[in-house]
């Protein structure tokens, strides 16, 4: 690119927005990230960092250090409730071999902490973006009654965005019938479940996680019922909890059984609909705000990190910035919305209450030959978008 670069403003300082920042901090963009909380701090859960994501992050040179902090999986396992193992995934076998990455299990803060301590911007905390003023010459306004303007406004403020609403307004979330638990487990397990993530599909329940490392697993389920608005405390619900999966296979039980209430948390299943564009004028959304996910596809993340890497390649390669958040919007929407799309169906399906519909799902997934299944697994990673 000639000519000076844009300032960007970045709203949300989660894994994308960070993410966002670092790309842009690498190809010598000036950036500014304002994060709505008053802190960052060691709570939270875990996620599953896949092979697209570490081929993102390694364009940034954060990919080993993603690593360090996580724990690599050698395999993954998908059973029925009674044990019946329904798909075994060997990492060597597709992801490794062929793109020089596995799965990373790691805590949300850990991902965090390693991009904040790469990026060289100081994140302004406390900063609560409550709307963005004119498209074509972006104004952000902060609960606080600060206002800040900047040549590209980038919306990475989540599935509740306040950005979103100058670039598609009036947009509503979609809630599926169902809420998602989630907590960090202190346990001790012995293999294959250090190195091992595990997903259990039950009738009106999925249910499953991975070891982070050091007696420390990552756990999450989904139940039929209704959240409020956002993430809650939901320590009251750990007997039901522990009562619902006590029979489960290995190490589910073992995991629910070492929970602390206070780690357990819950929220409403929710995902944003197809949006008919992610960009206006001087305005681009990423991450949860352009296609919250519902989590069955274990993509939300994912494809956050792939946005920040072509959001920054596109406004550091092009002279108009306009023509660069199109070209941004151009590559990374239909990927981002196929993948919501099957988290949609995979959630509607994994969520079913019917016995008849559960145990018809397991089996015809068990049934899917092992080539199908790679080749699937395959064409994920291959499509991985990291430049305009």
């Amino acid at each position: 690119m000639s000519g000076p670069s844009p300032d960007v403003a970045v709203v949300g300082g989660g894994i994308c927005g960070l993410t966002t920042a670092l790309g842009l901090e690498r190809r010598g963009v000036d950036v500014r990230v304002y994060e709505a909380a008053s802190a960052y701090r060691p709570v939270g859960a875990g996620l599953l960092v896949q092979a697209n994501s570490l081929l993102a992050l390694a364009e940034l040179g954060v990919a080993e250090r993603v690593k360090e902090v996580g724990n690599c999986l050698r395999d993954g396992a998908i059973r029925a409730p009674d044990g019946t193992d329904l798909r075994t995934i060997d990492l060597d076998r597709v992801e490794r071999a062929e793109f020089g990455h596995g799965f990373v299990a790691v805590h949300r803060a850990d991902l965090q902490r390693v991009l904040l301590d790469a990026l060289d911007t100081t994140v302004e905390l406390d900063k609560e973006c409550v709307s963005v003023t004119d498209a074509a010459d972006p104004t952000v306004a902060f609960a606080d009654g600060t206002r800040v303007s900047a040549d590209v406004v980038v919306g990475a403020d989540g599935i509740d965005s306040a950005v979103r609403d100058a670039v598609a307004p009036d947009v509503e979330t979609r809630a599926l019938d169902g809420v998602v638990y989630r907590g960090v487990a202190d346990v001790s397990l012995s293999d294959p479940h250090t190195t091992r993530g595990v997903e259990v599909w039950g009738d009106g329940t999925y249910t499953g996680g991975a070891s982070l490392g050091e007696d420390s697993f990552y756990w999450f389920a989904t139940r039929p019922g209704r959240a409020a608005a956002g993430t809650e405390p939901a320590g009251d619900a750990l007997p039901g909890l522990r009562e619902r999966y006590a029979s489960f296979p290995d190490p589910i039980p073992a995991v629910v059984n070492a929970l602390d209430p206070e780690d357990v948390f819950r929220s409403g299943l929710r995902d944003v609909p197809s949006l008919d564009r992610w960009v206006r004028g001087r305005v681009a959304l990423a991450g949860d705000a352009a296609h919250g996910m519902l989590p069955f596809a274990g993509q939300g993340a994912a494809q956050s990190i792939e946005d920040a890497v072509v959001l920054a390649d596109s406004l550091a390669s092009y002279y108009d910035t306009e023509a660069a958040l199109e070209e941004y919007e151009c590559v990374r929407k239909p990927r981002a919305d196929r993948v919501r799309a099957e988290s949609h169906v995979l959630g509607r399906v994994g969520t079913s209450q019917s016995g008849v519909v559960a145990g018809l799902r397991n089996r015809l997934f068990s049934v899917v030959p092992d080539r199908v299944f790679r080749r699937l697994r395959r064409r994920r990673v291959a499509d991985t978008t990291l430049t305009a």
